[in-house]
């Protein structure tokens, strides 16, 4: 994957229409690491096994990612 171009959404667990969209920096099978656009801010998201969703949290929201219904944008190169 190639990190910089990948752009995903976020669930936000207590607000499912309020998505937070993030850049893939890195992500293996256990750990996702994304940053959000436009700021300095990165956080991983981990998950226990390869059925569940990646969980993380940030700033008191609590995030999911599923790969299994993953929607990739290519982000317009600035």
């Amino acid at each position: 994957m190639d990190a910089v171009s990948r752009v995903i959404n976020l669930v936000d667990v207590d607000r499912p229409g309020e998505p937070l969209e993030v850049e893939v920096e890195q992500i293996s099978q256990a750990i996702l690491s994304v940053a959000v656009p436009n700021t300095f801010v990165r956080f991983e998201l981990r998950r226990r096994d390869m059925e569940t969703p990646y969980e993380g949290s940030l700033g008191g929201r609590f995030f999911m990612f599923d790969p299994a219904k993953l929607v990739v944008k290519k982000r317009a190169k600035a």
